[in-house]
């Protein structure tokens, strides 16, 4: 009777052991959760702040070709001027 009396307290206490140790486990996982939570609202928030530097980088992209394409039209027009002038003095200049 005595050593099954004993035989339950040492299985009682192994049981209460590896339920203390499994808390523990849960709660280092817990931790490692949380500190994960953290990183991923900055991966989040990093995410955000590179997509908007992206479209205002797509937008100064169109601005420069538009500005590019309005100085070609303009160089057009000179070089159509300069043209139209040197035909105009060689033919009326001699």
């Amino acid at each position: 009777q005595e050593s099954y009396a004993e035989s339950r307290s040492l299985s009682v206490r192994d049981i209460e052991k590896s339920v203390t140790e499994l808390a523990g486990v849960f709660q280092k996982l817990g931790e490692m959760v949380s500190l994960q939570q953290e990183q991923i609202e900055r991966i989040d928030s990093n995410m955000d702040e590179t997509l908007h530097h992206v479209d205002q980088g797509h937008n100064q992209l169109i601005k420069y070709y538009q500005t590019m394409t309005g100085n070609r039209a303009l160089m057009a027009k000179i070089f159509v001027v300069l043209i139209v002038s040197m035909v105009f003095f060689i033919i009326f200049g001699t």
